[in-house]
């Protein structure tokens, strides 16, 4: 066979050499072993067809493009196909290419001989339109990566399993790392960490379903770049695809909401440590000489109501550091400091107008340079509750259902726990984009299996050692953990105002991932006006802002949000998509239905128990 393939290569060598010597560059590179070329290339005619394509592509030179080599030489080439990813010089000549491939490493020698083979093919074939056509919008994979560094790729952009599992994990720990005690509280110890654990596994399971999704499917993209909508729109077209953008748009707008209540509240808390440290006398900066270290904890007011006695220490107004009104003085002015500085008044509105410049960039390259900030301060979030644990100690009692330290082995409210883990483990709509880059496929259940444990371990830490920490009625613990803490206290004062940097940095990420998303499903556009990023820009703040000042709750946005969107993403579409690829495989038995359309259905009665909580 390589016999036959090497003289059909010669014969249409000699065939081409008959034309004007305008083509011998491009031939001089055409290798004689006939790599790169199709067997079967009997068809003359379409030899004919190609040759004068090609003489005609050769002849038409108006359009150039120069390039400056290494040694200050101008050159000029043609701009009727650039290849898809221009270097910063390019040869003109063979003699330029060989001063090129000697200065170049064995592998990018590869590279650009096997790139060159298949541009050639490419020119060779005569399909009749323009799906071989090399385009000029094609980029690198790398130029898509939404890791935070590149140092740990190789020099094709690939990523070994550790970035993939550190991009896993990173990925999933966000805001519900604050609310995660409340969410334990909800469910009870017990119960909690068997949730915990379960719906790891369930989402691990789900999210494994995606990253085997487009495997063997014939798609309008490569199967290496497809997305979760890409084959959702494979299978059940534009409505599929829609509605899989759709509830990725709600996931983020949920994260924005719940981004916007949090930053509202370190603004507040940040802002009156400055302020009352600046008043006479002030106690807000507790004296270090005199600080006991020893658990320093206040109960919402509204967590108090609901208990039957006190403990048998001091609790805490959450507004403890802005007068109530019913106490103020008769003869306060409107413009005071505790009327123009409220957490469910002034403060959202005077965030809207510190952030909104922010979201209107067209490209939010510059944020993604802070990325790493993220990992920081989950780490700072672990180790603050682990010291918090050490100086309050172990303040549980399974027994005593009157003690103040009363912890119940599971409750009823469980779902809240549910429905805010749906969000927490939520990573379906991005998991093919973080997997793209594998520089071993084959690893990918591995690694997507670590991810998860570690995601899993983080919150377990978090939720259940504040919780067997706290040293008073468990319904005290706050939906923002650190609101358990006064303003006074120095390492929440500095988890706040680092959460609060970095939120600012996360924040137009989002806002850029939800109007692409927005407009591509309405307009088919990725990339909109600014008049159009600023309306909504405008749209979406606003309903934040609305959020934050009438119902600023967060795990109760966490929670409606994970329960919602992962119906559709942890739960329903995973399985839709496994069952429709075994239907056509003709290999789906009722065993598939029943385990699939049980999780489905664990999905819907997870969001309608959402209402009953």
């Amino acid at each position: 066979m390589s016999d036959l393939r090497r003289t059909i290569t010669n014969n249409n060598h000699r065939r081409l050499l008959t034309y004007n010597s305008d083509v011998e560059p491009l031939l001089s590179n055409v290798p004689s072993n006939g790599d790169g070329l199709n067997e079967d290339n009997g068809n003359n005619s379409s030899l004919d067809n190609s040759l004068n394509r090609l003489q005609r592509n050769n002849n038409e030179r108006n359009r150039t493009i120069s390039y400056t080599m290494n040694d200050n030489q101008t050159i000029q080439v043609s701009r009727d196909r650039l290849p898809y990813h221009n270097p910063a010089s390019l040869p003109a000549s063979r003699a330029a290419s060989v001063i090129s491939i000697r200065s170049a490493t064995e592998q990018e020698r590869r590279d650009h001989h096997n790139m060159a083979i298949r541009y050639r093919l490419f020119n060779r074939l005569d399909p009749g339109g323009s799906r071989l056509v090399m385009p000029d919008h094609v980029l690198p994979d790398q130029f898509f990566s939404i890791l935070p560094f590149d140092d740990f790729r190789d020099e094709q952009g690939k990523q070994g399993s550790i970035v993939t599992i550190f991009s896993i994990w990173n990925t999933m720990m966000g805001t519900s790392l604050l609310a995660m005690p409340w969410a334990i509280s909800q469910a009870g110890l017990l119960l909690g960490i068997f949730l915990v654990l379960g719906m790891a596994g369930l989402a691990l399971y789900t999210a494994y379903r995606i990253v085997q999704s487009p495997d063997g499917l014939l798609m309008a993209v490569e199967e290496g770049k497809a997305e979760a909508t890409d084959v959702c729109r494979y299978f059940w077209g534009k409505s599929g695809e829609y509605t899989s953008v759709f509830f990725s748009i709600i996931t983020l707008l949920g994260g924005v909401l719940v981004y916007w209540v949090l930053m509202s509240n370190f603004l507040y808390y940040t802002v009156n440590v400055f302020h009352e440290a600046l008043q006479p006398n002030s106690t807000i900066i507790p004296s270090m000489a005199n600080k006991t270290f020893k658990c320093d904890v206040y109960c919402p007011m509204d967590s108090i109501q609901e208990q039957a006695h006190f403990p048998d220490f001091s609790f805490y107004h959450p507004n403890l550091y802005v007068k109530d009104k019913s106490l103020s003085d008769e003869g306060e002015s409107f413009f005071s400091y505790d009327n123009l500085w409220s957490l469910q008044g002034t403060v959202p509105i005077i965030l809207f107008f510190i952030i909104f410049p922010l979201m209107n960039f067209k490209s939010p390259t510059f944020f993604t340079k802070f990325n790493m900030l993220g990992t920081i301060s989950v780490m700072y979030l672990i180790i603050f509750t682990v010291m918090k644990a050490f100086e309050c100690g172990i303040n549980i009692d399974f027994v005593n259902t009157k003690s103040q330290n009363y912890a119940p082995l599971w409750r009823l409210r469980f779902p809240a726990l549910t429905g805010t883990l749906a969000l927490s483990y939520f990573i379906h709509n991005a998991i093919l984009t973080i997997l793209r880059n594998q520089k071993n496929p084959e690893n990918n259940a591995r690694d997507l299996s670590i991810g998860y444990s570690l995601s899993a371990f983080c919150y377990l830490i978090i939720g259940t050692m504040f919780y067997i920490a706290f040293p008073t009625y468990r319904s005290c613990i706050s939906d923002n953990f650190l609101n358990n803490f006064g303003t006074g206290d120095v390492m929440s004062a500095t988890a706040r105002l680092f959460l609060l940097f970095q939120m600012i940095t996360v924040l137009p990420l989002l806002m850029y991932f939800i109007r692409s998303q927005f407009y591509y499903v309405i307009s088919g556009i990725t990339n909109p006006s600014t008049k159009q990023i600023v309306t909504l820009n405008i749209c979406v703040l606003s309903l934040a802002v609305l959020t934050a000042i009438f119902y600023p709750h967060v795990g109760s946005i966490l929670r409606y949000i994970g329960a919602m969107s992962g119906l559709v993403y942890v739960f329903a579409l995973p399985c839709a998509i496994h069952l429709k690829r075994l239907q056509l495989r003709g290999e789906m038995r009722m065993r598939d239905v029943v385990v699939h359309g049980t999780i489905v259905l664990l999905g819907i009665l997870n969001l309608v128990a959402q209402l009953f909580v």
